[in-house]
Order: C-alpha cells, then structure tokens, then sequence
C-alpha cells in the first residue's frame, strides 16, 4: 500500500472513519427516507413464508418496520465482521465490511423498511460463514447437513432460499468438502425442517394454505415475464456500473490475490459465486427477484469490502471514490424517486 494517500489508508481501508460515517449517514438517510414516503407507497413485492406471515403485523407499522429493518443491518453489519474475523479473509485490519453493508442496505426509500428479504440475507450470510468454516473439512456431511437446515429454515420466512439448496452445493464443492454422504445429508436437513410443516398442515385440513407460499406468483404467465424487460434506462445504468465493478474485482482476484492463501482464495471465489448467480437471478427468475437482489448485495458487500481494503495502486483508490459519487447520486435519484 505504499502508493496509497495516507487518509485513505488510515481512514477508509484500516481505519474507523468510514465505519462512523457510514452509521451516521446511514441513520440520516433513514430518517430522510422515513419522513418523505410511506410503506405503503413504496414497491416492494415480496412474499413471504409462512413464519413471515406471523410477523405482517409488525411490518405493517411503519414505525416498527423502520426499527426492524435498522436492527437486522446492524445485525448483518455484526455478521460481516464475524465472517471476515472468523476466516481472515482480508489480511488487513479493516472496518470497511460493515461500513459498505450499512452504506447498501441504506440507500434506497424500499431498504428502510422490514421485509422476508431483509431474513433472507441474515440466513445467506450464516450459510456463507459456514461454508467458510467448512474448507476441506473432513466431516464433510456435517456442514451440507447445516447449510441445508439453516436455507430451509429462511424458506420459512422467504421460499426462494430454496433454489439456493442446489447452488450451495457448488459452493461446497468449491471449498472442498462435498460427497455423495454430503448430498444425503443434505437432503434430509431438508425434510427435518418440511416434515413437521407437512404434517402440520395435513392433519390442520389446511393443505392449500401450506402451497400458498410456493404457489403465490410462480404462475406460467408471471415466470415468463423476465424482471428486466420493466428496467428503464436508469437502472440498466446503474446495472452496468455494478457490473463492470464486478468484473474489475474479479479480474484483480484473478491477477494480484496470489498473496493470499489458497483457503482465503477459495472464500473469494466462493463469494464471487452467490454474488454473481443472486444478481443474475434477480434479473432473469421472476420469483422473489428483491430477496435475490438483497442477497447479491449482502454477500457482495464482502467483495467489495476485500478490494477496497487491499488496494494494489492508486486506481483503486480512484474507483473508490468514483464509485462513492456514484452511491451518493443513487441516493439522490431514490429521494426523488427517480429510481
């Protein structure tokens, strides 16, 4: 980091600076945010499971929701930091994964409020540590067990987690620790959680409320309509920059991540992974599109949170505080309801 301006080393990458802005920024765009749109006049179609459903009363007070959904960032900040301490996955001292996850989840008027998306992340960030954990682990059943119980629990509260069962067992053959056991096993952290539901609603007589999460907007005409046929020329903008902020970092992992050790470079590769398949799965699959959106956010801020933190030359730094103006503007355009 020699070429790197001093501030920037010691109030961004490793200092506390960017982590009490963000909080106080953060708490100012919400109080913005809280003041200027109601709950109800912001868009936010998500479904819920059947937990979730327990909850719409708490949701529906604005005032309860705005608590909420603050409570669960800081409780996501905390799990970064867990996840990143836990793994050492940037080399570094740094604060910079829960300032940029704060910073995220604070930016548009649909994020301040309570939603199953808000519990899908919680649920995606433990199943990351775990996965983390789990690098070349010889009990290698015991963590597919756990990650398919822990995604099978969240579908309780959002069903979409679901789809991500399959996919993390790409992510677990990426961190070394998957067999035909672990596909077993894995399988039946499913029905441990679905079994008791099913009964439930069988002996309930109430089989039609245990379809309800699954069948709400899966219809053939809904899934056909691909969510990025409605994006307007703002958010194809927008979809560019993240994009082409995604190519750079995975191409510096690619090229300058040799430091790293070889586990480490495994977690990264993993995060490239849930990150680039939740984004495409919020653009392409017209189911829960939001819940794959705040996934690829929250999984991605640890991403963003490694390169910033490592910067290599002074381009980062540059694409730091492009990007940073970048942010500030979506803010803007969001109050104005632009986007």
């Amino acid at each position: 980091m020699a070429a790197v301006p001093r501030f920037y080393k010691n109030q961004i990458a490793e200092g506390r600076g960017i982590l009490i802005f963000s909080i106080i920024f953060s708490i100012l765009l919400r109080i913005l945010f809280a003041t200027s749109f109601d709950e109800s006049a912001v868009d936010m179609d998500v479904s819920g499971g059947y937990l979730w459903q327990l909850l719409s009363a708490f949701s529906g007070n604005s005032l309860y929701s705005l608590i909420g959904s603050s409570v669960i960032v800081g409780s996501m900040a905390m799990s970064v930091v867990h996840i990143n301490t836990d793994s050492a996955l940037i080399r570094r001292r740094t604060l910079l994964p829960p300032a940029i996850i704060i910073l995220l989840f604070s930016c548009h008027p649909s994020l301040i409020w309570i939603s199953p998306a808000y519990i899908g992340v919680l649920f995606m960030l433990l199943v990351v540590s775990l996965l983390f954990s789990s690098y070349n682990d010889s009990e290698r059943s015991l963590p597919a067990f756990k990650i398919t119980f822990i995604l099978s629990l969240g579908s309780l509260f959002t069903p979409v987690l679901l789809v991500y069962i399959p996919l993390m067992w790409l992510g677990l053959i990426i961190m070394r620790c998957f067999d035909v056991k672990s596909l077993l096993t894995s399988i039946f952290g499913f029905f441990i959680i679905y079994f008791p539901v099913f009964s439930f609603y069988l002996f309930t007589d109430n089989l039609n409320e245990f379809q309800a999460p699954f069948l709400s907007g899966s219809n053939v005409h809904q899934l056909i309509e691909l969510p990025f046929l409605n994006y307007n020329a703002i958010t194809w903008t927008f979809l560019g920059i993240v994009a082409f902020l995604l190519g750079i970092i995975i191409t510096d992992n690619y090229i300058n991540r040799h430091k790293d050790k070889i586990r480490i470079r495994a977690c990264l590769s993993l995060l490239t992974f849930v990150t680039l398949v939740s984004l495409l799965l919020s653009v392409f699959l017209n189911v829960a599109p939001i819940v794959n959106l705040y996934i690829s956010l929250g999984v991605g801020s640890l991403l963003l949170a490694h390169f910033f933190a490592l910067p290599e030359t002074k381009g980062t730094v540059i694409l730091f505080y492009t990007y940073s103006i970048f942010y500030f503007l979506f803010c803007v355009l969001s109050f104005l309801s632009v986007v």
